[in-house]
């Protein structure tokens, strides 16, 4: 991920990540759209999920990313607004990373992560 060519969008994928997902959505049938968000979790706070739908909730906000679907809960748009999905190769470990501004800390883990005070309050239930 470059982060100087990081343009602060809702959402913002590096080819990489496009390609990925293209691929994924390939073998996935009917569900073939991306539902990302973000989850209260870990031992840090947050974490990132995605998965395969059919379709988006009718609250998810929309975003086609070169031919691609991703729905977005509205509760995580704050969260991940400004956010760069990268996909990486590193030795054995392979993945969907996340640049994410609003992330004030990450856990050792990195499986988790903190944002401030007024981005986790949008997300309280």
């Amino acid at each position: 991920m470059n982060p100087k060519k990081h343009l602060p969008k809702i959402l913002n994928f590096t080819t990489k990540a496009i390609a990925h997902f293209k691929h994924k959505v390939a073998c996935q049938g009917k569900e073939n759209k991306i539902r990302l968000g973000v989850k209260k979790t870990g031992c840090n706070g947050f974490s990132y999920y995605f998965n395969f739908v059919s379709k988006g909730n009718k609250s998810d906000h929309h975003l086609k990313v070169d031919e691609l679907d991703f729905f977005i809960p509205s509760d995580s748009l704050d969260i991940l607004e400004g956010c760069q999905v990268d996909y990486t190769i590193e030795g054995l470990n392979q993945g969907v990373k996340f640049l994410n501004p609003n992330a004030s800390a990450v856990c050792g883990c990195g499986e988790s992560f903190t944002v401030s005070n007024e981005k986790d309050q949008n997300t309280s239930s």
